[in-house]
């Protein structure tokens, strides 16, 4: 359901912004966005038929990593560092885990690698456009 209102977000920035077709949008997803990108990119087909700026656009979809901060000892760390522990959650709760549902829930059920604690920040969980090509070729970068 979200993959359809953010391919409409895309869709919708790129014709309020742009006056010449544009070829090619890099969108940005984190990867505890668990969106589905096959049906992200079947709604982004169909919106963007709507307008000449976007009908022949081409949506390309970076993963974005997520990378993790502890509050309490400061030390920075990735998914790889704890997928023991994300692993531990999803055999516990099955294919609906809440980290699926509500990746903000992280700190809850995951600890830093380093000390221990639940005290942590999930960094790069934005969704974006990293980039635009237009029919003349330049490219705007918008990160």
């Amino acid at each position: 359901m979200h993959e359809w209102s953010i391919a409409y977000s895309v869709v919708k920035t790129l014709t309020e912004n742009f006056d010449k077709k544009v070829l090619k949008v890099t969108l940005v997803v984190p990867q505890f966005s668990f969106l589905d990108l096959d049906l992200l990119k079947e709604a982004f087909n169909e919106l963007r038929k709507e307008n000449p700026v976007t009908e022949t656009t081409e949506l390309q979809v970076k993963i974005a990593e997520p990378t993790f901060k502890c509050r309490n000892c400061g030390k920075e760390f990735k998914l790889s560092d704890v997928e023991k522990q994300l692993d531990d959650v999803r055999n516990s709760y099955g294919e609906e885990y809440p980290l699926h549902l509500m990746p903000e829930l992280f700190p809850t059920f995951l600890k830093c690698p380093y000390c221990g604690s639940h005290d942590i920040e999930a960094k790069g969980q934005e969704i974006y456009i990293e980039n635009v090509v237009i029919e003349d070729g330049a490219i705007t970068r918008t990160s």
